[in-house]
């Protein structure tokens, strides 16, 4: 058994240095392209951190990506990766809107953990900007929620404020409008630079966007006004404010600015032509309003299929999260299942040491076994005694006479059979009458009387209490000299 031991164990070692060194030469190998991708990153982070840029060589992200992806890669440099996953899926985002790719590849960053939980952060709040432009917005709050966690471990006030909007506008889009409302509250006790002030304007104004009160209108006004008109949504909003404040002039004007100047949300165009439609209508234009429905339908054409081309980016994270919660069990029932293997493999090993000694251990444990169950019946047996003792005591200090109450059986076995451990009842269970158990019952508690006292004590004849007493003990299976004793232990009996 042992050489069999040593051979096995020989052998593990020659496959971990073969391991070893296949490793070594395949790191040799791929330590110049690794140098050059992580090169790609960090110029990516660098423009990222001090100019507030994406990286937008697509080329040498696509190649650092090729060159990491693999086991090696992934072990070794998995935040490298990560965050050229990252950088590639906001590249197809914002400059190519192939959101499905996009979505694929903030999907890789995420399940790479990358190390700094401020990437973990970003990349979450992508996938759920992304579900939120498509009105997924409680698959939007999850990876929102999610990004926040992160935000959170990071110890960054301002990804962390940030996070609080994000959380703040997916609530109220919800309807979840208390929740909503609370969120901006905290964030809103943060004060960093203009550009912080102006998104919680914005925040503010699509809350009340969605709150549909009857200040709303004028509420939107107030937060976006504070705010520059720098692009299509908040245009779009105060438009619609004007409108049903009923000052058509100043909707008409952000209208014209939603379809002139940026016309690059199609869904926003739909509301400036709306818009524009109806005030062409108000001043009898016939043919400026029917140009203006026919650009309206051709915008609302265009967000609808804008939508359904995004749609299979919602489904890579649909996807992804149901293959989380699968992945899980699997890692659970795989580790059992190495568990049990381990488990079969050690017992295969020592099962013939185990066989040899068994018999041995058996006896052994048999031999301890009992002397542990009789120690602990002695145990018991001694706890039981010591109640009974403390009991009788108790009742002998008590009552140094017996009760007169119980000269009626049920009253003295209400009042006493608890406290002797039921030794009523063990005496009714061997066919004795109720004064022969009374007679048992002082024997035990006045122990010490003489046979006279006894007699009066049960209202018996002094002359025939000893032959009572002795005939009573013969039922017993015992004499009359020995009776105190059988009484204990048959108290202390189980």
């Amino acid at each position: 058994m042992l050489k069999s031991i040593k051979y096995i164990w020989h052998n593990a070692c020659r496959w971990v240095c073969v391991l070893g060194l296949v490793c070594s030469v395949m790191c040799g190998l791929s330590s110049c392209g690794w140098r050059e991708a992580e090169a790609v990153v960090a110029m990516a982070d660098s423009i990222d951190q001090t100019q507030h840029l994406i990286y937008n060589d697509t080329v040498a992200l696509r190649k650092a990506i090729h060159t990491l992806n693999n086991p090696l890669g992934r072990t070794f440099k998995r935040s490298t990766l990560g965050k050229a996953f990252y950088y590639m899926g906001r590249n197809l985002e914002d400059n190519y809107s192939q959101v499905a790719r996009a979505a694929e590849c903030y999907v890789a960053a995420d399940w790479l953990k990358i190390d700094d939980p401020i990437y973990r952060g970003r990349v979450n709040s992508c996938m759920a900007g992304i579900c939120g432009d498509y009105n997924r917005d409680s698959l939007s709050l999850l990876f929102y929620e999610r990004a926040h966690q992160e935000f959170t471990r990071s110890g960054d006030e301002w990804y962390y404020a940030h996070s609080l909007l994000n959380l703040s506008v997916r609530n109220h889009a919800l309807k979840n409008f208390c929740e909503a409302d609370s969120l901006w509250q905290l964030a809103a006790e943060y004060s960093f630079d203009e550009e912080y002030k102006w998104y919680l304007n914005d925040v503010r104004a699509a809350y009340f966007y969605r709150l549909k009160v009857s200040t709303s209108p004028d509420s939107i006004v107030y937060y976006l006004q504070r705010n520059p008109i720098t692009d299509s949504w908040r245009a779009c909003v105060l438009a619609g404010a004007f409108y049903d404040l009923g000052q058509m002039d100043s909707a008409v004007y952000y209208a014209q600015k939603v379809v002139g100047e940026y016309n690059d949300v199609p869904s926003n165009n739909v509301s400036a032509y709306y818009i524009l439609h109806k005030h062409a209508i108000l001043n009898n234009d016939i043919l400026a309003a029917d140009s203006l429905a026919s650009l309206r339908m051709d915008e609302r054409r265009k967000s609808e299929a804008k939508k359904i081309d995004s749609l299979d980016g919602i489904q890579v994270f649909e996807k992804y999260l149901a293959y989380c919660e699968v992945y899980r069990w699997r890692v659970l029932l795989y580790c059992l299942a190495g568990l049990l293997a381990i488990s079969v493999v050690v017992v295969l090993l020592w099962y013939w040491q185990r066989a040899k000694k068994e018999v041995h251990a058996q006896a052994e444990a048999v031999q301890q076994a009992e002397m542990e169950y009789h120690q602990t019946l002695e145990e018991q047996r001694n706890q039981r005694l010591e109640a009974l003792m403390q009991h009788v005591e108790h009742f002998r200090a008590r009552y140094p006479k017996p009760n007169k109450e119980w000269s009626n059986y049920e009253k003295m076995r209400t009042e006493l059979n608890q406290s002797l451990l039921c030794l009523l009842d063990k005496l009714a269970e061997r066919k004795l009458s109720e004064k022969e158990i009374r007679l048992c019952i002082y024997c035990l508690l006045y122990y010490d009387v003489s046979t006279k006292v006894l007699a009066e004590y049960i209202i018996y004849s002094a002359v025939g209490i000893r032959t009572f007493k002795q005939r009573t003990a013969q039922k017993l299976g015992t004499t009359a000299a020995n009776l105190y004793d059988f009484l204990v232990g048959l108290a202390i009996s189980d």
